[in-house]
């Protein structure tokens, strides 16, 4: 669907120089913004929209760890827009093998009323009829 390569950087890491879980995370919605971009939808264009991301549950399952300065590729495994977004990201090593899941749950949120709102129909129209890109 998507995918992007990156490096385990230091910000990433705990003391024992291991990839932390927030940091899954932050690429998981790092990549959705990527994801959002390609359909036209920067985040320029969101702000002028009134459009945020508001985070909701994840769930995260670790198989093998990520160290620092490691290279890894980020994988979005399916995205389902409609009033959430459901992601499943999959993290890679360089030798292919898939190092942690994610399945985060995203809600669209107004930032001048303050408040969860309905997927914008100007943002559904760019999917196909079920939601699924």
């Amino acid at each position: 669907m998507i995918c992007k390569n990156y490096v385990v950087a230091g910000e990433d890491v705990n003391d024992i120089m291991v990839m932390e879980n927030t940091a899954y995370i932050s690429y998981t919605l790092r990549l959705l913004y990527h994801f959002l971009f390609d359909n036209g939808f920067s985040k320029e264009k969101l702000n002028t929209l009134h459009l945020g991301l508001q985070e909701g549950n994840h769930t995260l399952v670790c198989y093998k760890n990520l160290m620092f300065t490691e290279p890894f590729f980020v994988e979005m495994k399916h995205c389902y827009i409609a009033d959430k977004i459901n992601i499943k990201s999959c993290f890679f090593n360089s030798k292919n093998e898939c190092c942690a899941e994610v399945i985060k749950e995203v809600e669209w949120f107004d930032p001048i009323r303050r408040e969860v709102i309905a997927a914008p129909k100007q943002i559904l129209k760019h999917f196909n009829s079920n939601g699924r890109a």
